[in-house]
């Protein structure tokens, strides 16, 4: 599958050289394989990017997970009992993961701008909150800045690469987007975005596709489990 995806993508490289008008700055991009089941192969990468481009530029690979929701809450006082009210709440991608074929500190500062930007906070912004879910996530390896790992597949053709990915096995299952992007020294350019699948094997996949895909019943659910945990305990204490 890889030898062929390459194979493709020199034979548009070459059509393109030999017919065309090639434009200085061209970036095009393919994936390995656009279905990742996680887990299969523990030490072997997940797909890999094969990349053109002529440009001079820095080039940015960006991959974003599914959309992830949490809600803040904080404890208050209503007619003498304590409980949790909603304050604000997160919206952002699962998975951010960017790859450079160069490290400087312009790269760095757009991309984490881009991190910060992709988070979005429905209430009272604060930055101070935001950094911390970066930090997180980081810790996580769900969010990762990884400078210099294109890898140049031909010395005599050095705008030929290739980029190993490796998914962190904590990543959910989804639907993910890949794109690449022309920054520095003009403006950017980021080309069209390719979709990829991750699946995950065993209940777990399928706990987290159904509390996306159906959250209020996944809610109500949950509820209606903790009430009935909360009664057996509350009966067998008792009966103790």
């Amino acid at each position: 599958m890889h030898f062929r995806k390459l194979v493709t993508l020199k034979f548009c490289i070459f059509f393109i050289l030999s017919f065309g008008d090639l434009k200085a700055n061209t970036l095009f991009f393919d994936i390995s394989n656009t279905k990742v089941i996680l887990g299969e192969e523990k030490n072997a990468v997940d797909f890999t990017i094969y990349g053109f481009s002529d440009a001079k530029r820095t080039l940015v690979l960006k991959i974003t997970g599914p959309k992830q929701k949490v809600i803040l809450q904080k404890k208050k006082s209503v007619l003498g009992m304590w409980t949790w009210g909603k304050t604000g709440e997160f919206q952002y991608p699962s998975l951010n993961h960017y790859y450079t074929n160069n490290k400087n500190n312009e790269i760095d500062f757009e991309i984490k701008k881009d991190l910060y930007d992709n988070i979005k906070l429905i209430g009272t912004d604060d930055d101070n909150l935001k950094k911390d879910l970066i930090d997180k996530k980081m810790s996580l390896n769900l969010f990762k800045i990884k400078n210099d790992s294109f890898k140049i597949i031909n010395k005599d053709v050095p705008s030929l690469f290739k980029i190993p990915v490796k998914l962190p096995e904590n990543s959910p299952a989804g639907e993910y987007f890949i794109s690449m992007s022309l920054m520095d020294g003009g403006n950017k350019f980021e080309t069209k975005k390719t979709k990829l699948t991750v699946k995950k094997p065993g209940v777990s996949s399928f706990i987290f596709s159904f509390a996306h895909k159906f959250s209020f019943i996944y809610g109500v659910f949950s509820a209606i489990i903790a009430i009935a945990l909360g009664v057996f305990a509350s009966f067998v204490f008792r009966k103790r």
